[in-house]
C-alpha cells in the first residue's frame, strides 16, 4: 500500500517550488480563480456556499505543489480527482452549522442515496447537497488543473479554460448581478497573459545572451496592460453586430437537444435555485413557486381579437416538488387536430411591444400561425404546450394565431368518457413521490360523492376560490417544504400560480388529468382602439383539465379572477353527433370550408412586406441552418482529430506530421523511401508555392533529429510559421482536389 501510494503521490521538494510567472503571477492567477467560488457564494444558488472559496484556495496550494512534483499528468489528474473528493466533501460536512461531525456525515451520505433513489425512479430530486458537492467539485477543479498547468508547462490556456467556462455559465444563469465578477476575471487574465509573455521574452534573451534595457520589462507590462484596458473597454461599449441574429437563428437548430438535456439536469437538481430562478414573467421551461414576478405597468402587446381571452404562452407538465416544468419540448410543424366536439375557430392578431423570446401566444389550442414558427409537443401530438417562431423577430412583430376554443357545456363534460391515453396518463397525472399525504386526502375528501371529472374540476376550483385568498406579494415556501402543501394547509393565500399548482396537483391525486398554464388574461379593451391592450401586471397562471372528446379545458381557481363561463346544458343535445368537430381546422375559417392547397387564413394584405403567410411559411431557412451546423461541426471533429494526431510532439515534429498529412491529403503523400529532404524537394517540386516553407521545417527537423544540441529556437519559431503558410496554400487545394475525384466517379460518354 504504501508504495502505491508513494508512486501516486511521490515527493515534492517544497525547497524548489515554481511557478510560472514568479510569485506576481500566482498571485494575478489566484485573484482570477477565486472568482469564480466568490461568484457562485453570492449567486445563491444553495444554502451552503461559504466553504467554495477554501475549496478554491485549498486546490490551488495543490495543485502548485503537485504540478511541480514529478509526478506524470495522468496521474496528477487521478491524484487530484481524489484529493478533490475528499477536500469536497470535507469542507461541505464541516460548513453544515450544527451537530457532530459523525451525524453530518451520515446526514451528507443520506442526502446522496436519497438523491440516487428519486434520479433513478425517474423522480425529480428535492434536495440541495448533491448539487453543493457539485459546483464544490467544479471550484476544486478549476483552481487545482488550472495550478497545475501552469506549474507544470506554463500553459495559460489550460489555466483558463475551466475557470472561464464555469464563471460564465454561473454569470448567465445567476440572478444576482455578476458582471463585476467577470470583469475582474478577463482583467486578470489579460493582465497574466502579459506577465507570461514577458518571463517567455526573458528566457529567450536569456539563450541568446541578449541583455535587455532595464526598462524592457516595464515598456512590455505597460504595453500590455493598456491594450487590457482597452480591450475590456470596447467589449463592454461595444452594441450588438447584425450577426448576433445569425447566430441566434443557428442556434435555435440546436434548442430541442438542449431543452432535453436541460429538462434531465432540472429533474435531477428540482430543489436548486437554477435556471428556473427567474423573477419577472419569463415564461422559461421551468418556474419555481414562490418567486415575486416583479412586474410592471409596461405594455406587452395589443391583442384584436373578436372577444377577451387568456392568452397561453406556455404549459407546464412535470410537478417537481419544489416547482414546475415542461417535458413536450419536440417540435412540430403541425398538431394532428383531433376531432373535439363543440369547439369553434378564433382568431387572434397580437401586436408586440415586448417579445419573450421565440415565444408566440395563442388563445386556448392555436392550429396555425401567420409566422413561421412550431408546436411543441410531447408523445401525443393531438395538443401543443406552446408555441415557438422560427425567428425571434417574427415573436417580436405583429402575427395572426388560429385556435380552437372551446364552446362545450357543463352537460357535456359531464359526460366525457373518462379513458385517458397511456400518452396522457403518463404526463398528466404525474405526481412525486414527496407530496405530503394530507394533500392528497384533501383533494379526495373535496371530491368526495363527485362521480365525473368535470365535477370534480369544478369542485376543487370552488373550494380553492371560496377558502382561500388572493396576495399580491408572493411568499416562498420554508426550506425543505412542499410549496403545494405549505400554501394549503399554512400559508393559505397568496399569488395565482399558488392556486393552479394545487388543483393540478388535487386534480391529478383523484384520477383527473391536468396541467397548469402560464401567459396572460384578455387585459383591457380600449375602445378607442378597438382592441385588448395586454400589460405585464396582466401575468397570470390557471388550470386546463384533459377531456378525451372535448380536449383542453380551462378552469380558474384564483379569487382575483372571474371563473370562466359555461352553459348548464345544451339546448338538445342529442342533435349534436358523437363524431361532431372541426374536421381539419387548417380547411375551415369563419364556418367555411375552403380549399386546402389555398392559403387560408390571411390575404398578402396581411402580412407587412410579405406575400402572406403561405409565401412566409415556404422560405424555410432552418434546413440550410442545419445544414451549415452539420457541415460546422464536421469541420470542428475533423480540426481536433487532426491537432490530436500529434499531441505530444515537439513543435518541430509536430509541424513536419502535420505539413505530410496535409499533403497527402492533396495528392501528395509521402513514401517510405523518402528521406526528410527528398520529400520536401518533392513538394516543393509539385507546390512551388511551399517550397521555402517546407524546407524551413526540413532543416530544423534534421537538426533537431541528429545535431547533438537539437535545434536552435529560431528554428523552433521558424518551423511552426511555416507550417501555418503551408496549411494556408495546401487546404486551398482541396476543393480541386475533391472535384477531380467526382470527375473521375462520372463515367464517360
Amino acid at each position: 500500500m504504501s508504495a502505491w501510494v508513494r508512486a501516486l503521490f511521490p515527493p515534492v521538494d517544497l525547497g524548489r517550488l515554481r511557478f510560472r510567472g514568479g510569485w506576481s503571477g500566482l498571485l494575478i492567477f489566484a485573484i482570477m480563480t477565486l472568482v469564480y467560488p466568490l461568484s457562485l457564494q453570492q449567486a445563491h444558488w444553495v444554502e451552503l456556499a461559504d466553504h467554495l472559496l477554501a475549496i478554491g484556495l485549498i486546490g490551488l496550494v495543490l495543485g502548485t505543489i503537485v504540478g511541480n512534483g514529478p509526478i506524470r499528468p495522468v496521474r496528477a489528474l487521478l491524484a487530484g480527482s481524489l484529493l478533490g473528493a475528499f477536500v469536497v466533501a470535507l469542507t461541505t460536512v464541516t460548513a453544515v452549522p450544527e451537530g457532530t461531525f459523525r451525524a453530518k456525515a451520515v446526514e451528507l451520505g443520506i442526502d446522496v442515496n436519497s438523491w440516487l433513489t428519486q434520479v433513478l425512479a425517474g423522480e425529480a430530486a428535492r434536495g440541495q447537497t448533491v448539487f453543493t458537492l457539485f459546483v464544490g467539485a467544479t471550484a476544486w477543479a478549476a483552481a487545482f488543473t488550472g495550478a497545475f498547468a501552469l506549474s507544470r508547462s506554463g500553459r495559460f490556456w489550460e489555466a483558463l479554460v475551466i475557470s472561464g467556462v464555469c464563471l460564465t455559465i454561473n454569470v448567465s444563469l445567476a440572478l444576482t448581478p455578476l458582471l463585476l465578477h467577470l470583469v475582474i476575471f478577463t482583467l486578470c487574465a489579460l493582465v497574466l497573459m502579459v506577465r507570461l509573455h514577458i518571463v517567455s521574452l526573458q528566457e529567450r534573451w536569456e539563450r541568446r545572451n541578449i541583455q535587455p534595457t532595464g526598462e524592457m520589462d516595464w515598456r512590455v507590462l505597460r504595453g500590455g496592460l493598456t491594450w487590457t484596458a482597452v480591450l475590456v473597454i470596447m467589449a463592454l461599449v461595444t452594441p450588438r453586430v447584425g450577426a448576433a441574429e445569425a447566430l441566434d437563428a443557428a442556434l435555435n437548430v440546436f434548442e430541442a437537444p438542449y431543452s432535453r438535456v436541460e429538462t434531465e439536469w432540472q429533474r435531477f437538481f428540482a430543489g436548486v435555485s437554477g435556471p428556473s430562478r427567474l423573477r419577472g414573467v419569463s415564461f422559461s421551461d421551468a418556474i419555481r413557486l414562490g418567486l415575486p414576478p416583479n412586474v410592471g405597468d409596461s405594455t406587452v402587446m395589443i391583442v384584436e381579437a373578436p372577444q377577451g381571452r387568456f392568452w397561453r404562452a406556455i404549459a407546464y407538465d412535470l410537478y417537481t416538488g419544489q416547482g414546475w416544468r415542461t417535458t413536450e419540448v419536440d417540435r412540430t410543424d403541425r398538431v394532428t387536430s383531433e376531432r373535439f366536439q363543440q369547439r369553434e375557430l378564433f382568431d387572434a392578431t397580437f401586436y408586440v411591444q415586448e417579445s419573450y423570446g421565440n415565444r408566440l401566444f395563442a388563445a386556448n389550442e392555436p392550429v396555425r400561425a401567420s409566422a413561421p414558427s412550431q408546436f411543441l409537443v410531447g408523445a401525443d401530438r393531438s395538443f401543443s404546450s406552446g408555441m415557438r417562431a422560427l425567428e425571434q423577430r417574427a415573436a417580436a412583430e405583429r402575427y395572426t394565431i388560429t385556435s380552437v376554443v372551446s364552446t362545450a357545456d357543463k352537460g357535456s363534460l359531464r359526460r366525457a368518457p373518462a379513458i385517458y391515453s397511456e400518452a396522457v396518463r403518463r404526463a398528466y397525472l404525474q405526481i412525486p413521490s414527496t407530496l405530503p399525504q394530507r394533500v392528497r386526502d384533501l383533494a379526495r375528501k373535496v371530491v368526495e360523492g363527485k362521480d365525473n371529472p368535470y365535477d370534480k374540476a369544478e369542485a376543487i376550483e370552488s373550494f380553492l376560490r371560496k377558502n382561500y385568498r388572493y396576495a399580491p406579494v408572493v411568499r416562498p415556501p420554508p426550506p425543505g417544504r412542499d410549496p403545494v402543501d405549505w400554501f394549503l394547509f399554512d400559508l393559505k393565500e397568496d399569488f395565482c400560480a399558488y392556486f393552479a399548482s394545487s388543483m393540478v396537483m388535487m386534480l391529478r391525486e383523484v384520477g383527473v388529468p391536468a396541467r397548469l398554464v402560464e401567459g396572460f388574461t384578455s387585459g383591457t379593451f380600449d375602445p378607442n382602439l378597438g382592441r385588448y391592450v395586454v400589460k405585464q401586471v396582466n401575468a397570470h397562471s390557471w388550470v386546463e383539465v384533459w377531456f378525451p372528446t372535448f380536449g383542453w379545458i380551462e378552469f380558474e381557481p384564483t379569487p382575483s379572477e372571474t371563473p370562466f363561463l359555461r352553459a348548464e346544458e345544451s339546448a338538445d343535445p342529442s342533435l349534436l353527433p358523437s363524431d361532431q368537430g372541426l374536421g381539419d381546422p387548417e380547411s375551415r375559417l369563419d364556418g367555411q370550408v375552403r380549399d386546402p392547397d389555398k392559403d387560408l387564413l390571411i390575404g398578402d394584405e396581411d402580412v407587412p412586406g410579405g406575400s402572406g403567410a403561405a409565401s412566409a411559411l415556404a422560405i424555410d431557412p432552418s434546413p440550410f441552418v442545419k445544414l451549415l451546423g452539420a457541415l460546422l461541426l464536421a469541420l470542428l471533429v475533423f480540426v481536433l482529430r487532426f491537432e490530436w494526431r500529434f499531441r505530444g510532439q515537439s513543435p518541430i515534429e509536430a509541424s513536419w506530421g502535420k505539413a505530410r498529412l496535409l499533403a497527402a491529403y492533396v495528392g501528395h503523400p509521402h513514401r517510405a523511401s523518402e528521406t526528410t529532404y527528398e520529400f520536401a524537394s518533392a513538394l516543393g517540386a509539385a507546390v512551388p508555392e511551399v517550397r521555402e516553407p517546407i524546407r524551413a521545417i526540413a532543416d530544423a527537423r534534421v537538426r533537431e533529429r541528429y545535431a547533438p544540441a537539437g535545434a536552435p529556437d529560431d528554428l523552433r519559431e521558424r518551423a511552426e510559421d511555416a507550417w501555418w503558410t503551408i496549411a494556408k496554400e495546401l487546404v486551398s487545394l482541396v476543393p480541386q482536389r475533391v472535384l477531380t475525384f467526382i470527375t473521375k466517379l462520372i463515367p464517360k460518354p
